[in-house]
């Protein structure tokens, strides 16, 4: 078997139903699309088996806890921008309930992400992290962990906390908007 048949058939059973998987090349990163329950995987140049894994959970924590309606309910007037808060708060929750119901696949996740950051996936190499947006900072924090050294004004530490303790897609939509309403001017550069 092959590493996509391997791949596909690994996010199959993650997801616990029959989701149609697609290697695309084309791709620079992974995708779900909730409501065709597709989980798009990029073919990159230099695809190890820990970012494939990372990828794989992470969309299937996509498949497995965000609703369908969640992000094309957004509110169109609040644009792209808001959208990408939203995927970046809903990105903090997926992972962390992904990896409680499949511990086996937090180590690749961590590793994935390392080499992620090592291939300067999220394009902060050589960059001062804490100068980068609070929305930007937020989303390197939860997916890279203590690795970057991150900071936080005291201001933005109570949206790190409560980052942290999201269950429900009410809690993602109540932390963007205070997230929202202190950055809004801000763009997520890194998601």
């Amino acid at each position: 078997m092959s590493q996509v048949e391997t791949k596909t058939q690994l996010a199959k059973l993650l997801a616990q139903e029959g989701i149609e998987v697609v290697h695309d090349p084309k791709m620079s990163t992974a995708a779900f699309d909730p409501k065709k329950r597709i989980l798009y995987l990029p073919v990159l140049k230099e695809m190890t088996g820990d970012v494939y894994d990372l990828f794989v959970m992470h969309e299937v924590g996509h498949a497995l806890y965000t609703p369908q309606d969640g992000f094309h309910s957004t509110p169109e007037d609040r644009g792209q921008r808001y959208k990408g808060f939203l995927n970046v708060v809903e990105d903090a929750r997926i992972e962390k309930k992904v990896k409680r119901k499949y511990p086996g696949g937090r180590g690749n996740m961590i590793r994935g992400y390392h080499k992620l950051m090592d291939q300067d996936f999220f394009g902060v190499k050589g960059a001062n992290v804490n100068a980068l947006s609070c929305i930007d900072r937020f989303n390197l924090y939860f997916k890279c962990g203590l690795a970057l050294d991150i900071k936080f004004k005291p201001e933005e530490q109570e949206f790190i906390e409560r980052g942290a303790t999201l269950e429900s897609w009410d809690d993602v939509l109540d932390l963007v908007e205070d997230l929202w309403a202190y950055a809004e001017d801000e763009e997520a550069t890194t998601d």
